[in-house]
């Protein structure tokens, strides 16, 4: 992988005029930019009729590309398949819930042989073909994987198949599904079928294996893609852009094993608070402890969609800072000339459909110039976060199974402590339940964990046990592995561990509420209340109103040298923001606070310490800091309290001791 901090774009040498090619090659050169990402798809171009392959012009535009410095990643074509490929063979289309084939990019069946057969046969032409050229560095596998929810007869066969190896026997499928509440009850694999629209009922378990299937199957339609690659191109990477490091489809952690490097798209509104952008490269960062890519960044407009704000000067600067500051060691800029054609016709570009430069062109140049002088330094640095947040896609998948309260969600109860994370200075890597690196954290977060295996606490316990403290929120263990109410008072495997029980639960509407008595202060929660027997664990918080005004809200309990509490309300985000820091303080964790919308990381290595701070509001903000150092905009002297301007950045080569 690259040394250094790489900055590209994404170009189309398809749509262009060959004669437009060396132009917008040196005007790409201009900027800084030293990387390009090709033919992801141009299948129809690549193979314009089965069997033949024409890749003469691609080879070209790379040359022209190599001759003047720049290196390439190219894309596996599978995301959109040529017209007759879907006209010969309609069975790559994937098959809805009522039984109708879909269309659209993206939308093709990853489990029937013969579309794995195409694309692996392209695949299989294009390494060949440029698995010596020195200017491609690396690979894009497919674009935004789907995870594609298909209902076709080759789905339903490989869900069967897939539900065998898993349970072994029917009758243990029976048994852990409960196939016994409303007659359900299964004599043979072949009754098995997906949860179409014409099942007269369908088990929750089911959905949530059917999740699984399909991120299952979606993984190993990427991994058998990298065989490929890494069978005639071992010495360059491979990698792929997640749809949306948030994107709840695919197990993120599962599609990232294989790859070289985890890297996702980011398309952010610009009147949108950064939270959920953050959140998601903290996502990145955690699926392989290591630094990622984003492999395409807004510049531009958005396509299609409900509004378009125009991007002020700065915004494609502090986004760009923002992605680097927690972990990105490469930015490629979606994309570089504005489209003409099809669905995406008024879209990102660094230059205009007429191939004149936009704003953008000048602050991406900016950009690249300003990170220059130490890009191979501080891509050497990585994120060390002291926290982390659990993050369980089964646990996911089963709240959208069957949502009993339409009130509270995975994502509304994470963010309530994340944020307030973020007001604190501290980074989060997010990771899952079963990560056997747990230790390096000093506090673990677990807002959902609704569903959790024996496994899965066993691991929490040795975490807490060996000094780790591990904070659970609502609902938490009142379901096993798979989507099943288990039969011990919850919160289930971890009662010992946290020392209560759950007694009643409150899920809460807007007009109805309880508060928590905290510290002398009361707060709202309004969004769940799980009311909690207290059975060996220290009470730090009560209810304050209704019935079980006295009732224990928040508990801690010592196990081994460590510490579980029991977070047992919800929707009570002024709660959260005044218990954290005394917390954090307790464990040592490093705390810098901040001012709404402003942003603070650090990235270190054994020889250097970058903060990265980044001001993402409209008007002045200081920030104080316990360091001091370079700034490596301006060559100044900083430190202890710095003034950020609006949309401001500053990058500090800190001082270590």
């Amino acid at each position: 992988m690259n040394k250094d901090i790489t900055f590209g774009t994404a170009y189309y040498p398809e749509h262009w005029p060959r004669e437009n090619w060396l132009s917008d090659i040196k005007k790409i050169k201009e900027t800084g930019m030293t990387t390009l990402r090709l033919a992801e798809l141009a299948w129809s171009t690549m193979e314009p009729e089965e069997g033949r392959y024409e890749l003469d012009w691609l080879e070209d535009f790379i040359n022209m590309a190599y001759a003047e410095g720049l290196k390439v990643i190219l894309g596996t074509p599978s995301e959109a398949s040529p017209v007759w490929l879907r006209d010969r063979h309609p069975e790559v289309l994937s098959v809805d819930k009522f039984g109708h084939r879909t269309g659209g990019r993206g939308h093709h069946c990853h489990t029937t042989p013969v579309y794995r057969k195409y694309i692996s046969d392209m695949t299989e032409q294009m390494v060949r073909r440029f698995a010596g050229h020195p200017a491609v560095i690396g690979w894009q596998i497919d674009n935004e994987l789907r995870g594609v929810e298909c209902y076709c007869d080759e789905c339903r066969k490989a869900f069967q198949e897939w539900l065998q190896e898993r349970y072994g026997t029917l009758a243990e499928l029976n048994r852990r599904w409960g196939t016994h509440f409303w007659s359900q009850t299964y004599n043979s694999w072949e009754e098995i079928c997906l949860p179409t629209n014409d099942q007269l009922t369908i088990s929750t378990s089911q959905i949530v294996d059917f999740k699984r299937f399909i991120s299952d199957t979606t993984v190993s339609f990427q991994n058998m893609q990298i065989a490929i690659i890494k069978k005639y191109a071992p010495h360059q990477f491979v990698s792929h852009n997640a749809l949306n490091a948030l994107y709840y489809s695919i197990n993120m952690y599962d599609l990232a094993k294989e790859l070289d490097f985890y890297a996702w798209d980011i398309y952010p509104h610009i009147d949108e608070p950064y939270v959920r952008r953050s959140l998601g490269n903290d996502l990145s960062r955690g699926t392989k402890h290591d630094n990622f890519w984003i492999l395409e960044q807004k510049n531009g407009y958005f396509n299609g969609s409900t509004y378009n704000l125009a991007l002020e000067p700065g915004i494609v600067r502090a986004w760009t800072y923002q992605n680097i500051a927690r972990g990105a060691n490469g930015i490629m800029y979606y994309r570089w000339r504005a489209n003409r054609w099809g669905q995406e016709q008024n879209p990102n570009g660094i230059m205009r459909h007429d191939g004149t430069p936009r704003r953008a062109f000048y602050e991406i140049k900016q950009i690249c110039g300003e990170v220059a002088p130490i890009s191979n330094t501080l891509a050497e640095t990585k994120v060390r976060a002291e926290v982390a947040i659990l993050q369980n896609y089964s646990d996911i998948w089963a709240h959208e199974a069957k949502k009993q309260y339409t009130n509270i969600d995975h994502e509304k109860v994470t963010m309530e402590y994340y944020k307030e994370l973020l007001r604190l200075g501290v980074t989060a890597d997010l990771v899952q339940p079963d990560d056997k690196t747990l230790a390096q954290y000093k506090v673990i977060f677990a807002p959902n964990l609704m569903l959790l295996s024996e496994a899965h606490a066993e691991n929490l316990k040795q975490y807490v046990e060996a000094g780790g403290c591990l904070v659970v929120g609502v609902r938490t263990g009142m379901k096993n592995e798979d989507n099943v109410v288990v039969d011990t008072p919850w919160p289930g495997p971890l009662r010992e561990l946290c020392g209560v029980t759950v007694d009643e639960f409150e899920a809460f509407p807007e007009h109805a509420w309880n508060t928590v008595e905290y510290n002398g202060k009361v707060y709202d929660a309004r969004m769940w209340a799980d009311v909690l027997n207290n059975e060996s664990a220290e009470v730090q918080a009560v209810y304050h109103d209704k019935f079980y005004r006295g009732k224990p809200a928040v508990t801690s309990k010592q196990n081994g040298s460590g510490e579980a509490i029991y977070f047992g309300a919800a929707g009570c985000q002024e709660l959260i923001h005044d218990y954290l820091p005394s917390l954090l303080e307790k464990y040592g964790v490093s705390v810098i606070p901040v001012p709404e919308e402003v942003y603070v990381t650090v990235r270190e290595s054994t020889e250097k310490r970058y903060l990265f701070i980044i001001n993402m509001n409209r008007e002045d903000r200081c920030v104080k800091v316990p360091y001091q150092g370079t700034d490596c905009m301006t060559g100044e002297r900083k430190g202890t309290e710095i003034i950020l301007p609006p949309l401001g950045v500053v990058v500090l080569d800190c001082d270590k001791k």
